[in-house]
Order: structure tokens, then C-alpha cells, then sequence
């Protein structure tokens, strides 16, 4: 078994199911995040980007913030994993939970719009765990063992997931009236599409767009928001309805710019739930 396997599992043994464990080894988790400070230039460039009127004092608080959200976020995936069904009862609050039963109702699916943002994993295991049909766009790890490891732990969660790389597998399952569920705010290279985020254009995934576009079915932006430890409000905002009568190209640009406006309404609302660290703007 490799190193971080072993670590992983002796982790998660530690942890077990929550308790003084867990919260002693996020305090612990907490402080070496903020002493490693990772990737901390690249957080704080992309911090001013983001709030170009903020000053160097509120932009470290905020980073500050983000790294013990980090560590409070993988202690409660790790409990999670260990005790999938005690998911449910972390999401006290839902808002716009109708807009999912609405396009569940209506037989053509979603697709369920995401960031690196609040808990992703445990918003997805709360989405399977409520009985939602769906399906998680995921790219597999270069470790086949550690990403045998993550995949038992999805299916734990009774999460299904479609690997990035197949595009045809998401309109089947849209199709179907299923919901597919995909990150829009990574960068995605000489492939994605440029629009702006937080007014400076990004390469952003065209996934949400085109398989809009390609089937009819809605965007719908969902997030996961931290209230406290263990305690979360789902929120799903209104749904962006593609218009499949439109020029392709332009329709696709538009449903791109209206998903990464969804994606700055979560960051503002809670800017220290957010994974500053990854490079954004290329």
C-alpha cells in the first residue's frame, strides 16, 4: 500500500465518526495549514482580482479563513465517509430546493452548476443521500490505487459519477431526465471559453453550456454553504434556461458568462468558503 494511502486510512481511523478526535486533529490540521500557508501568492493575486477594492489586511483575514474552512471541510468529508447517512441531518436548511424538483418533475434533467466551494464533496453525497438521480463529472487521479480509494468512497455516498473525458455518457443521463452535476470554475485551458469572472476574462468549462444547449435541459447553480461545524445550507439558485433556437456559438457564450455570474453571486456571499488557492486567471 503507498504512504498516502496508509495515512489516509490511518486518518480516517483516528477520526472515526466525529467526537474530540476529530475536532483535536482539525485544530491541528487548521494551524499547519496556516503556518504551510500553500499556495499563498496565488491566493492573495487572486484575491485582488477578485475585490480590487479591498486592502492587503482583509485579504489575509480572509485567507486565514479559507485555510480553517479547508481543514473543517476534509474532517467533515472524513466523518462523512465514515458515517454517510449523518450527511442528511448536516444540511439544515435548503433554499431553492424546489427548482430541483421542478426540472426533476418536468422529466428533462439538470445540470447541477458547482464551484470549489463550501463542502462540493459532501454537497453531492447530500444530493445522493436525498434520493436526487445524480451523476457527478469527476477527472480521474494519475494514482490508480488512490483513486480506487476516492471512487469507494463516492459510491459510499451512493454518488455515480461520469468520468470528464466521456461527453457523450452526461447527455445520456440528461436524457433521461437525471441530473449531471459539474464544475464551472476551474481553468480549463485552450478549451474552455473566455468570459469574465469577477470582470477579467478566464478560460471557464463549456460543459454546462453545451450540454445545455445540446438537450434542453437547465443550469441550475447550487452550493453547499458552511453555517457552523457540521452544518450546512443547500441553495440552489433560479435555473438558466438555454435557448436552443439561438445561434450555437453565441447561445453557448451566453449560458458561459450567466454561469459564472451564478459562481460570483456564491463566492460574495461567503468569500472564505471558496479554494483561492487554484489558479484561476491564466
Amino acid at each position: 500500500m503507498l504512504p498516502v494511502l496508509k495515512i489516509l486510512k490511518t486518518i480516517s481511523s483516528y477520526i472515526g465518526k466525529g467526537g474530540v478526535r476529530a475536532a483535536l486533529f482539525d485544530c491541528f490540521l487548521s494551524s499547519l495549514l496556516k503556518m504551510a500557508k500553500p499556495r499563498r501568492k496565488v491566493a492573495m493575486d487572486n484575491l485582488s482580482i477578485a475585490f480590487p477594492q479591498s486592502d492587503a489586511e482583509w485579504r489575509k483575514k480572509i485567507l486565514i479563513k479559507a485555510y480553517n474552512h479547508l481543514s473543517s471541510a476534509l474532517v467533515e468529508y472524513i466523518v462523512a465517509l465514515n458515517d454517510p447517512e449523518v450527511v442528511v441531518s448536516w444540511f439544515e436548511k435548503t433554499e431553492g430546493k424546489e427548482y430541483l424538483d421542478e426540472a426533476l418533475a418536468n422529466g428533462k434533467g439538470a445540470i447541477l452548476l458547482f464551484g470549489h466551494f463550501g463542502n462540493w464533496e459532501l454537497l453531492g453525497g447530500w444530493l445522493a443521500l436525498s434520493n436526487y438521480p445524480v451523476y457527478a463529472m469527476v477527472r480521474k487521479h494519475d494514482d490508480k490505487d488512490l483513486e480506487e480509494l476516492i471512487d469507494s468512497y463516492r459510491r459510499r455516498m451512493g454518488l455515480k459519477v461520469i468520468d470528464k473525458d466521456n461527453i457523450r455518457e452526461p447527455v445520456r443521463q440528461l436524457k433521461k431526465g437525471h441530473f449531471v452535476a459539474i464544475a464551472g470554475d476551474q481553468h480549463w485551458g485552450e478549451g474552455g471559453i473566455k468570459a469574465p469572472f469577477f470582470g477579467k476574462l478566464c478560460s471557464t468549462p463549456p460543459g454546462p453550456a453545451m450540454y445545455a444547449f445540446l438537450t434542453g435541459a437547465p443550469i441550475i447553480p447550487i452550493a453547499a454553504y458552511r453555517d457552523g461545524k457540521y452544518t450546512y445550507t443547500f441553495e440552489a439558485q433560479p435555473p438558466i434556461r438555454p435557448q436552443r433556437q439561438a445561434d450555437k456559438q453565441k447561445e453557448i457564450s451566453r449560458l458561459t458568462i450567466k454561469a459564472n455570474q451564478a459562481i460570483e453571486e456564491m463566492v460574495k456571499k461567503a468569500p472564505e468558503q471558496w479554494l483561492w488557492m487554484h489558479r484561476r486567471w491564466r
